[in-house]
């Protein structure tokens, strides 16, 4: 045992064992005890370890096949032992197979997620058969494949599947000699084994943190700070292998990881002293840190972070011991700790901020003056404070800086652009839509205008282009001859520029409409689609594809959002269609009235 280690990283859990000692620990054994009943091919217990995300475990304890199980038994027992947590290596669940069959499955491949009421059919064999088939049948929900990247089926549906399982009978029993490659997993043995965690890397600039999540499988072997800083060294996912950077270098290994007075102790070998020491593959002190900082701090609530050589603690030059506080690493990307809501809308044609009780300011400038002619305006981010918006014939974005004499000029002239949507660098994107299904992308910093390759957007015709705040992930809602999508993708920034990667994420149904699109952080993003049954506003992960349902009121007609501030424009009612009124969305799930003036066109920062 490492003669430094201190307590394993798990957090106020820990913390709390730690105090209670003897007393607590057999507290947990005396209620690990709890099993269902018998009869079931596998038992299942809470788990006496503790489990780093703060809570235990449910163990699944599968069992051997029995010489008396039927075809139909022996596959249930099979499904339940690749549930297994505590058998990491499958031994119980290869017992289910032949020799043949259990030399050559391969379970780490991908995992399918299946509903629970799959149930197998098959007919009973003959007392004297020596083959029999059973099917299994079901709904697929998701998968996970050999990155551990979750992708959702569309539900409620989900997807049907039909999988047959050949046995023969040996002498110790029914076994299984024909198996897919994988796990088959019901959503509760994905709940009970795996944990979704985030992943953070850098962005092309190298001064922001860009999220890929992943789920990884309990290993009761390993303290799951160890799991996720092992899977952090791997790389990202292969949808942002391109666009992402580490600084984290190939050849960085994990010797160990623990705490000690409230700090994280992260032991890699030598590999990362030579990118530190070198500045090879980007290897930049804050950013190192930054990467394990945010990675662990779904684990650890803002712990400092120290990083050591080869068990040594290592000297970064002058700055001392390689160990970094929250307040540094954690402010690494200001986008992942809030940065500014403040709301702005249209009035009068002139762009005001929304104080306190909906109060109304014109901002500063010419874009704050009334009769303006621009519409569908868009806030930059941290850097200097500006205005992007459409021209009134929509032929070019102009940007005005919100400052006393500050002027509307033009940064992008084009045919039917799209709204103007801004990126963490201070640049502005929007689409030329030259017809109904061709498209140019371009993009300006106020100086000069580029057009953006996007090989999957220019054949299709581009209704609206909305970068996210990580300044890498991209959304466009696009037609083409199979319908209207919403569809994410990265951009490339080695070389010339390029949107690439691109993944259909939703595919609107016969009489609906996509309305607009809204990133709510770096990985969810708010989709209005209206239909003849009304308005829905869905909040999609675009990282695994799962959904949220928000309520929706019927005269939403745009959204913006940034993380729990989430605003929509809304159209005048029945009786008074003229009248048009912001919406906020409160802490009770319901839609409230922002302004009492007639305005439009809410906007936040880089929404």
């Amino acid at each position: 045992m490492n003669p430094r280690r201190g307590r394993p990283v798990i957090g106020r859990w820990a913390r709390a064992l730690a105090v209670g000692g003897v007393v607590v620990a057999c507290s947990l054994l005396a209620s690990s005890c709890a099993t269902i009943p018998t009869g079931s091919p596998a038992e299942f217990e809470q788990g006496v370890q503790g489990d780093p995300l703060r809570k235990p475990y449910v163990r699944v304890i599968p069992m051997p096949p029995r010489p008396e199980w039927k075809p139909e038994q022996v596959l249930m027992g099979f499904l339940s032992a690749m549930a297994g947590v505590d058998d990491p290596g499958w031994s119980v669940a290869r017992s289910y197979l032949t020799a043949e069959a259990a030399a050559t499955w391969r379970p780490n491949v991908r995992v399918t997620v299946y509903d629970k009421q799959a149930i197998p059919s098959g007919s009973t064999p003959a007392p004297d058969a020596k083959e029999a088939t059973v099917t299994l049948r079901g709904t697929t929900t998701g998968a996970i494949n050999d990155e551990g990247k979750y992708t959702a089926e569309p539900q409620p549906s989900g997807r049907p599947f039909s999988q047959d399982f050949k046995l023969v009978r040996e002498p110790q029993g029914w076994r299984i000699a024909e198996v897919p490659h994988g796990l088959l997993l019901t959503e509760a043995d994905v709940r009970r084994s795996y944990r979704t965690v985030k992943l953070y890397y850098l962005d092309h600039s190298k001064r922001g943190l860009v999220v890929d999540e992943v789920r990884i499988p309990l290993d009761p072997r390993t303290d799951f700070a160890e799991s996720i800083v092992k899977r952090l060294l791997e790389g990202p996912t292969a949808t942002l292998r391109e666009a992402v950077g580490n600084a984290l270098p190939a050849g960085t290994r994990l010797r160990d990881i623990w705490t000690e007075d409230d700090k994280i102790i992260v032991d890699v070998n030598e590999a990362a002293a030579n990118a530190i020491s070198t500045g090879a593959g980007g290897g930049d002190v804050d950013a190192m840190a930054a990467q394990i900082g945010w990675t662990l701090n779904q684990l650890t609530e803002r712990w400092e972070v120290e990083v050591r050589i080869n068990g040594e603690p290592f000297y970064a030059g002058t700055g001392g011991v390689l160990r970094v506080g929250f307040d540094r690493y954690g402010h690494f990307d200001p986008w992942l700790t809030g940065g500014p809501k403040d709301t702005y809308v249209l009035k009068d044609g002139a762009l005001s901020s929304v104080g306190a009780e909906g109060k109304l300011t014109p901002v500063p400038g010419e874009a704050g003056r009334t009769g303006g002619k621009h519409t569908e305006p868009a806030m930059s981010g941290l850097g200097n404070r500006a205005v992007a918006a459409l021209n009134e014939p929509g032929d070019g974005v102009d940007v005005a800086f919100l400052t006393e004499g500050g002027q509307w000029r033009r940064w992008i002239t084009g045919k039917a652009l799209t709204a103007p949507s801004w990126d963490r660098y201070d640049r502005v994107w929007s689409v030329e839509r030259l017809g109904d299904r061709s498209s140019r992308v371009f993009r300006s910093d106020g100086k000069q205008q580029v057009r953006v390759a996007a090989p999957s957007l220019e054949p299709v015709g581009v209704k609206a282009l909305r970068m996210a705040r990580d300044g890498v992930r991209v959304a466009a809602v696009v037609e083409d001859d199979a319908g209207t999508h919403v569809r994410v993708g990265v951009v490339l920034e080695r070389g010339e520029p390029q949107i690439a990667n691109l993944q259909t994420l939703v595919t609107a149904s016969e009489g609906e409409e996509i309305k607009d699109i809204a990133w709510r952080d770096a990985t969810t993003l708010l989709i209005l689609t209206s239909s003849n049954s009304g308005r829905e506003l869905t909040a999609l992960s675009v990282t695994d594809g799962t959904t949220e349902p928000l309520k929706a009121d019927s005269r939403i007609a745009s959204i913006t959002a940034f993380e729990d501030r989430v605003l929509a424009g809304a159209e005048g009612s029945k009786t008074d269609k003229d009248k048009r009124e912001i919406l906020y969305w409160d802490a009770k799930g319901t839609w409230q009235q922002l302004t009492k003036s007639h305005t439009t066109s809410p906007t936040l920062p880089l929404g």
